[in-house]
């Protein structure tokens, strides 16, 4: 039985994260590895406290009966343990370790689509900082202890609100109180401060982003579709330009401005192209670099603190890949590039 005991485990391993997927629960990977990680625990304790020490006794008793040392073999016939379960009590250190670094500490996160082009490329490898605005319990992501705020510019992880059990990437444009409103005739965007994440009111600063003349990027192409053989369609290259609002950073527009206003959500005003959004207090409104092939804020609404992973910090690794295609190169440029 001791040698099915490890493909045992990985089958239920598996049935438990599918049954959890099914169930669309946020921190799925979480939730598995505490369990990974109390079982091994159970057992290292278990084999530490309890075997050992009765093996260490039987083991006394026979060298005494028989006036001799027993060999290494000989010892591991009395109270033998099953080499999966050794095993698993074995990575107790190491789950312990790894838990503590992905709860609290960092996080990878590969990048999966164009959101955040030209900023982010689809097969970039993140850091992300999970401690940047607090320290969260790893299933229930709960404050516990809080260490910053999110600040507009940032580029943030997050469980998406209309599907909690996957993780976006954006960057926060506005926070709570902050009144934003987007034209989408002219692609520009106005942020009226909020003060102590209420609306303001009087004497109120506003922030009108500017932006640098659009030139065609030619490092890109729009993906707008497949052929019947998967091969992917390209559309015309983007336009890049730098945004200049809290922070400075490069976006991406189609050639021709697109009216999607009427997809957008929870919006207190829509007027000549001018969306207007309210921040509630405690919640974020945030847009992908890529303006026209993102889905954000504008679509889905606002990201509730809870909601948030972490920072984004830095690349570590960057395949050269397409979406939903195998990697075909390494972008060594990019290695440990901070993420602005």
């Amino acid at each position: 039985m001791s040698k099915f005991f490890l493909p045992i485990l990985l089958i239920a391993g598996f049935i438990i994260w599918k049954i959890l997927d099914f169930m669309q629960l946020p921190n799925t990977f979480s939730i598995l590895l505490i369990i990974l990680t109390l079982l091994s625990g159970i057992l290292w304790c278990y084999h530490r406290f309890s075997v050992l020490p009765k093996r260490a006794r039987q083991v006394a008793r026979a060298e005494q009966r028989s006036g001799k040392s027993l060999s290494e073999e000989e010892k591991q016939q009395i109270e033998p343990i099953s080499e999966g379960a050794e095993f698993l009590s074995s990575l107790f250190p190491v789950l312990t370790l790894v838990l503590i670094l992905r709860s609290f500490v960092l996080e990878p996160f590969q990048i999966p689509s164009g959101s955040m082009e030209p900023t982010l490329r689809i097969g970039d490898f993140l850091v992300v900082e999970k401690y940047a605005y607090g320290l969260k319990d790893p299933v229930f992501q709960n404050t516990l202890i809080k260490t910053g705020e999110p600040k507009r510019g940032d580029v943030i992880v997050f469980k998406a609100p209309t599907q909690p059990n996957i993780d976006y990437i954006k960057r926060i444009v506005a926070i709570g109180g902050d009144r934003i409103r987007y034209n989408e005739l002219e692609r520009k965007i106005t942020i009226i401060y909020g003060k102590e994440g209420k609306a303001c009111t009087e004497d109120c600063h506003i922030r009108e982003f500017t932006y640098s003349t659009p030139k065609p990027d030619p490092d890109y192409r729009f993906v707008i579709g497949r052929n019947a053989d998967g091969s992917l369609i390209y559309g015309p290259n983007p336009l890049l330009l730098t945004e200049k609002g809290d922070v400075e950073h490069d976006i991406h527009l189609y050639p021709e401005a697109i009216s999607e206003g009427f997809r957008y959500q929870a919006y207190d005003k829509q007027e000549n192209y001018v969306t207007e959004w309210l921040v509630p207090e405690h919640e974020y409104f945030v847009m992908g670099d890529n303006r026209n092939n993102s889905e954000d804020s504008r679509f889905w609404g606002f990201v509730p603190e809870k909601n948030i992973v972490g920072k984004a910090s830095l690349i570590w690794l960057s395949l050269d890949k397409q979406q939903g295609e195998w990697p075909t190169g390494i972008r060594t440029e990019r290695f440990f590039r901070k993420i602005q």
